[in-house]
């Protein structure tokens, strides 16, 4: 098996999860870490025992010591942190979302094609193993037609806990920071193309402190997503069927969901392997293995349907972003 050594594109709090990961996936290794702040990335090679560290992007995207990087950056960056690896040949994995809006992302994309590397969303929830089983228990009909499915996303904090979250000029607010979960959850069971989208939210300084979503698919099916960074709720799923109904708890990360039928619930476990990006992980070091550009569990068309799915949410709310411009 060929051995996938990866680099890490700004070591902040979400990167020490996949640093965490990695270690536990057979033929992937962690070989060196990028951060404008040397220091920083310094401390962090320290922690995981990586023995690269980079003071540029550009200098590990030179490297012949890395095949694939994970691009865990602000998302006003995404898009040109990973576009500067994948033309130097390195494989990709992005952070979530893949770009601010779909016009980035659509030139991201063709940018992996025109170079032949791979390129993937880091959207976890579609790997776990529970929601994957979640999916064959929806597909064997055991709670019959599902017509509504409800996802929320929803925590409080404030400014001086994550800054970046409410400032526009950083791409902050609810929706692309955990929106974005609710929406490629809904799309596992109904797709990714809704006959209509209304949405509504709380919405101070440019952007989204609370934002609600109503999509409404063929045959009267109904999903409603909501998000929040100022807002406490219940964070999971549910999926209702003519016959019984499901539920999720911490849907975007779930080890187990439970089963409703005639007032009886029937829970079942399926945990991930560690903390749940183990699975990502291995499908990378798979597609890469098998000189891929995309992922058949996540391809780009999914990806860039998600992304116009926020922009027309944004629109109706009104959160625009630089980058729209």
């Amino acid at each position: 098996m060929k051995e996938i050594r990866f680099g890490i594109a700004g070591p902040g709090i979400i990167a020490n999860k996949f640093a965490k990961a990695i270690g536990n996936v057979e033929g992937a290794t962690l070989s060196a870490v990028a951060s404008r702040d040397r220091r920083r990335g310094e401390a962090f090679a320290k922690t995981y025992n990586i023995p690269l560290v980079f003071d540029s992007y550009e200098e590990m995207a030179k490297s012949d010591a890395v095949d694939a990087v994970y691009v865990s950056t602000a998302h006003p960056f995404h898009k040109g942190c990973a576009e500067l690896f994948l033309k130097h040949k390195k494989h990709v994995l992005c952070e979530k979302p893949l770009c601010v809006n779909a016009k980035e992302g659509e030139a991201l994309c063709k940018t992996a094609k025109e170079n032949g590397v791979f390129l993937m969303e880091a959207m976890w929830t579609r790997f776990i193993p529970a929601v994957i089983e979640l999916e064959k228990t929806v597909k064997s009909g055991e709670i019959g037609e599902v017509l509504d499915i409800r996802a929320d996303f929803c925590y409080a904090i404030g400014p001086e806990e994550e800054e970046k979250l409410f400032q526009n000029r950083m791409a902050g607010g609810s929706l692309l920071d955990v929106g974005v979960y609710g929406l490629h959850f809904v799309s596992l069971f109904f797709g990714s193309n809704p006959l209509s989208v209304k949405a509504a939210g709380k919405v101070e300084d440019g952007v989204d402190l609370h934002t609600k979503v109503l999509l409404s698919y063929e045959g009267g099916k109904t999903a409603s997503v909501s998000s929040a960074i100022s807002l406490l709720k219940p964070e999971d799923a549910y999926i209702y069927g003519t016959k019984g109904y499901i539920h999720i708890p911490a849907f975007y990360g779930a080890n187990s969901f439970t089963v409703y039928k005639d007032g009886i619930g029937k829970p079942i476990e399926n945990p991930s392997i560690g903390e749940g990006f183990e699975e990502e992980i291995i499908e990378v070091c798979k597609c890469i293995r098998e000189s891929r550009t995309e992922s058949d569990r996540l391809p780009h068309s999914e990806t860039l349907r998600i992304l116009s799915l926020m922009d027309e949410i944004r629109k109706q709310i009104g959160v625009s972003y630089k980058a729209d411009f």
